[in-house]
């Protein structure tokens, strides 16, 4: 549950309720196991590294093998030993509120039925057990439950069933009537005992497996102040209050600028009346031509342009950073003045560009810089005015992208709907906005207005695009700047929509927050999906607390029997009626058998009797007419096996709904033996759920991908699509939909989040969780089908990391 700091004193006790913790709110809770933990608790029962040894073990009716260590510290530890990693006991708070503390060791899940996290056990593919690293997880072979009398007949009638050509063979007819024969009293014995019987329709739940999951922390920034960690003493809300009324830079508006250069009795004076009502000239520039900070001769030139434009429009006043900006550039006030100078801008007569000269080469260089975007964009006019020495040049800001932010550069085109959209020409909604506006100043140069070592500044240059503003946080990264300001505006739940989205695995979650303008790789903007969650808040790096959504345990260990109902036709009626009459016929004849010859022996005892040979010849009658009796059931005993395929078979109208995953892929065919017992098309893969998916050219019906028969072999004769760094492929399938999927991750996900809507599909975040802080990690998203959302239950407030590395 949290996130960074260490606490090494003793293990508080454990509870039951809320009220006793003692973690600080908005930490992780981790610390050095003591000498006086040793000696209170006794030793640790199994070393984490034991679990990592690559030997064989059992658990809870599974035997797996255990990881590599050599292979999880290269690929999943980047270069950290197991012990670095497992030095901590972290503190884990469940969803009925128990405490824990533990040790980072094997991946590891929520279980769906006491919401503990478990070590996760992942069933794979032979070709995958052969072929990919072991992970930081455990691994067992791929199995399924499936009833034994249906194995027996499927045994039995296998040999004989027609092959792809529409035939049977005269050996594999052969070899069904022996391994009839051989099975026929195995089945009518199993038959007779008084189980319920596993082909009846049965009742089961309709809802997929919950994932019993809280963040029990404070956000480092709620929505509502009323869920941030509360402050101890009223002296201390008094002082933030009166804090945040200083903090300029986080009022909605600033109607005047707070300084500004005037002419006044004949002398260019600093003037520092915002509230005066003046009108004046912005003067823009770029440090890469001219150095006021550090020439004089350099100011005097900027601002003696600036002062005859200011005489030129008859007007007696402009605006220099160089001048009014604050004087001390560390200072509070210095930073307010940054970012509302959009404010300056916007209330601004006439915006001015100074350059050295006016040619294309000068006006890229400055259009090049973070900050002339908004100085372009925000001005009143559609024009903007270029100066130099020498001469100057009104350009329109349509014109501007044409000479200045070209679409060869990657930036034309979010910088032509902004221009576009500031010349009235066509009207942005307010998620294009700010998708345009920040893919936009993502590709400019920064400043050096503020030190920045994680472009922070982009976000407070974004700030002056929109209504609200935020308060200045140095400890902040860009996820957190960005996502905290789209929060702080109405932006149409820009961040409950980018979440959704499935960018480039190899983008980091900064290039992802940038690049939100353009599709993602299932071709789907940032307008065109419907969010079905709400952030509630951000976390203490680049997490989020997402609330609203809907969850789904994925199970990972083996296939469950399969629980689903059919349609009662003549066909399976005739099938359980020789079922039951072979057990009846049998009972009854066997009965008859023992009982007659019994009384047979008895009465060929007595001699010769006229009455006896009466009773001879009715024991003989009841005799004949039991081994009859027998001999029938023998006869449909035969039949046994094609009559429990039809009792398993048919349509299926509704099944029991499981997501169920493993590691690797494997031809439909075979995966449906191995969950049903027998193929007759029940699953089909979905058409379009993953980048991987493959379809029929005339219908919306998935097909199996043509690399998955030879990729699945264990010899692994060919090669499989392109696969970004450190994934490895698994399979997901969706009982309720009968459908099958194949995707890519790092780590196998425990946990899918139905998020929101597309194109007709849901958007589900697929991710796998982390005991130590009580996360989620996104590892991709699939796009599943609308049926499933109604299947899922809702949750509470869930920490969800956008990428996929793990503290």
């Amino acid at each position: 549950m949290s996130t960074s700091s260490v606490h090494t004193g003793e293990r508080p006790p454990k509870s039951s309720n809320m009220t006793g913790s003692t973690i600080p709110a908005g930490h992780e809770f981790r610390r050095e196991r003591t000498k006086r933990d040793h000696e209170a608790i006794g030793p640790i029962k199994k070393s984490p590294t034991d679990h990592f040894n690559g030997k064989s073990g059992w658990s809870r009716g599974h035997f797996y093998k255990k990881p590599n260590r050599q292979d999880v510290e290269m690929n999943f530890y980047n270069g950290q030993t197991l012990e670095d990693v497992n030095k901590f006991e972290h503190h884990h708070r469940d969803f009925y509120g128990r405490e824990t503390y533990r040790p980072r060791d094997l991946l590891r899940y929520i279980s769906p039925t006491d919401a503990r996290p478990r070590r996760l056990i992942v069933q794979a593919t032979p070709s995958a057990m052969a072929h990919s690293p072991a992970g930081d997880w455990r691994r067992k072979k791929l199995s399924g439950d499936v009833p034994m009398i249906f194995k027996l007949s499927e045994w039995a009638l296998s040999p004989s069933d027609k092959s792809e050509n529409g035939h049977r063979k005269f050996l594999g007819i052969l070899n069904t009537l022996i391994r009839t024969c051989m099975v026929a009293p195995v089945l009518l014995t199993m038959l007779s005992l008084p189980f319920d019987q596993a082909w009846a329709n049965s009742d089961f739940q309709d809802t997929y497996n919950e994932f019993p999951n809280y963040f029990w922390d404070y956000p480092k920034y709620a929505k509502n102040r009323m869920d941030m960690q509360p402050i101890a003493s009223l002296e201390e809300q008094r002082a933030l209050q009166k804090e945040n009324l200083k903090d300029l830079s986080y009022k909605v508006r600033l109607r005047r600028p707070r300084q500004l250069v005037v002419f006044k009795d004949g002398v260019w004076r600093l003037h520092h009346d915002p509230h005066e009502r003046r009108s004046y000239i912005f003067v823009s520039w770029t440090s890469q031509h001219f150095k006021p900070w550090e020439s004089q001769k350099d100011c005097n030139k900027i601002e003696q342009i600036a002062r005859n434009q200011v005489r030129e429009y008859g007007l007696s006043a402009y605006w220099l950073d160089v001048r009014c900006l604050a004087s001390k550039p560390d200072s509070d006030l210095y930073n307010a003045d940054v970012y509302r100078m959009c404010d300056v801008i916007r209330g601004a007569h006439l915006v001015c560009v100074v350059l050295p000269h006016l040619t294309d080469k000068y006006k890229r260089e400055w259009g090049s810089r973070l900050w002339t975007l908004p100085e372009a964009m925000l001005s009143q006019r559609s024009e903007v005015k270029f100066c130099s020495p020498e001469e100057e040049k009104m350009l329109t800001k349509l014109d501007m992208t044409d000479e200045i932010w070209t679409t060869h550069d990657g930036q034309g085109e979010a910088t032509r709907l902004l221009a576009e959209h500031y010349s009235s020409v066509l009207t942005l909604g307010r998620l294009e906005l700010f998708a345009a506006a920040l893919e936009s100043l993502a590709a400019k140069r920064f400043t050096a207005y503020i030190q920045d070592k994680d472009n922070v500044e982009l976000a407070y240059a974004l700030m002056g695009f929109l209504n609200r503003r935020v308060q200045l946080d140095g400890s902040e990264n860009l996820f957190q700047a960005l996502a905290r300001l789209s929060l702080e505006n109405d932006t149409d739940g820009l961040v409950e929509r980018m979440i959704c989205m499935f960018p480039d695995p190899d983008q980091s979650v900064n290039q992802i927050m940038s690049g939100l303008i353009g599709p993602d790789q299932y071709g789907a903007r940032l307008w065109d999906i419907q969010p079905l969650c709400q952030v509630s808040g951000i976390g203490q790096n680049n997490e989020i607390i997402v609330d609203q959504c809907r969850g789904v345990s994925i199970r990972w260990k083996a296939f469950p029997q399969m629980q689903y109902k059919r349609g009662f036709g003549l066909k399976r009626l005739l099938s359980e009626i020789i079922l039951r009459a072979g057990v009846y016929t049998s009972g009854i004849g066997a009965a008859l058998v023992i009982s007659y010859s019994f009384s047979l022996g008895v009465d060929l005892e007595r001699g010769d009797d006229p009455d006896n040979d009466l009773e001879v010849a009715k024991d003989i009658i009841f005799l004949a007419i039991g081994g009859l009796a027998v001999l029938f059931s023998l006869l449909l005993a035969c039949v046994a096996p094609s009559a429990v395929r039809r009792l398993f078979g048919g349509k299926i109208r509704d099944s029991a709904p499981w997501l169920i995953g493993f590691e690797g892929v494997m031809p439909i065919k075979e995966l449906e033996r191995i969950v049903f017992g027998n193929y007759r098309g029940r699953l089909t893969y979905e058409p379009s759920s993953t980048p991987f998916c493959e379809r029929f050219p005339h219908e919306r019906l998935g097909r199996e991908p043509s690399w998955v028969a030879a990729y699945s072999n264990p010899q692994r004769v060919v090669s499989s699509p392109p696969l970004p760094l450190g994934h490895r492929f698994f399979t997901l399938v969706d009982t309720g939909q009968l459908t099958v999927s194949i995707f890519s991750a790092v780590r196998p996900p425990s946990v899918a989040l139905i998020c929101g809507r597309e194109g007709g599909m849901l958007r589900t975040l697929l991710c796998h969780y982390e005991r130590s802080n009580n996360c989620l990690y996104r590892e991709t998203v699939m796009r599943m089908e609308s049926m499933t959302l109604n299947k899922a239950q809702e949750l509470g407030w869930i920490k969800l990391d956008l990428g996929r590395k793990m503290p």
